[in-house]
């Protein structure tokens, strides 16, 4: 369930009229304003900048806020989301972080789960915290679901074209050769980087019958294998061909991937 259909959003004034009517505690020991809370900043653009700042003024309430958000793995992921698309939002995390509390640990594993510190963090650092698989596995979902979502758009050009691909002879950026062949805007809605900040790969058959599209992985190289199947290095390219993973992460079943 998407943490957006809980409740029906929920205006800051009324959250912090709760807040004051009562200890912060007792308040986010309860479900339904706990729902509240999470609905607030998910759901309320204008009002989550509020709401983060008065969190980052009140470490009590805070850790309280964190303490129960971090007990629903549904919640989370689309939670840390929002929050880092904000400077609010991640002085607020990287506070959390500083804090050194208990959950620190948990909540920086949900942050890499989401695929969303993949450009900003590099496997060898991640392994230091002792989170490696962690960052390496929700760097490989969102690449994985970015890739499908990519290979949509090339499939959806081919049936127009009855079934032929965008012709590139070379690998190429994604906004190089596949954009010039696709009609304007079509590459909008999709993101063109993976999970690490690298742009994805395309080529294109002479005979338009095939095509590939590939994320480098872990270490931005390309390991030569193409269409290995599943694999188990972090560093093994994930490639999409013909409307299904040809080779990907082996602990992730391709089926999933929407």
């Amino acid at each position: 369930m998407s943490p957006k259909r809980l409740l029906p959003v929920v205006t800051l004034p009324a959250l912090l009229m709760a807040a004051c009517a009562t200890d912060m505690q007792t308040l986010l020991s309860k479900d339904k304003a706990r729902a509240q809370a999470i609905e607030t900043l998910v759901g309320d653009a204008s009002a989550r900048g509020e709401v983060v700042d008065r969190l980052l003024k009140r470490p009590d309430e805070r850790t309280a806020l964190f303490d129960k958000i971090v007990e629903s793995d549904e919640v989370a992921g689309s939670l840390i989301q929002h929050l880092m698309d904000s400077d609010r939002g991640k002085a607020l995390v990287a506070n959390q972080i500083a804090s050194d509390s208990d959950l620190t640990r948990k909540f920086m594993g949900m942050i890499m789960l989401t695929g969303a510190v993949g450009e900003i963090m590099t496997q060898e650092q991640a392994e230091r915290l002792e989170l490696g698989e962690v960052f390496a596995h929700g760097n490989q979902m969102r690449t994985m679901a970015d890739l499908k979502r990519l290979g949509g758009v090339v499939e959806g050009w081919a049936r127009e074209k009855k079934g032929s691909y965008p012709v590139c002879r070379e690998y190429d950026n994604v906004t190089g050769c596949l954009a010039s062949r696709l009609p304007n805007g079509a590459l909008a809605d999709v993101r063109l980087n993976d999970a690490w900040g690298r742009p994805f790969q395309y080529h294109g058959d002479d005979d338009g019958g095939s095509y590939v599209l590939i994320s480098y992985a872990t270490d931005g190289e390309h390991d030569g294998l193409g269409k290995a199947g599943p694999t188990s290095s972090h560093d093994a390219d994930i490639v999409f061909s013909n409307g299904d993973f040809v080779q990907w992460p082996g602990r992730i079943r391709k089926e999933k991937i929407h």
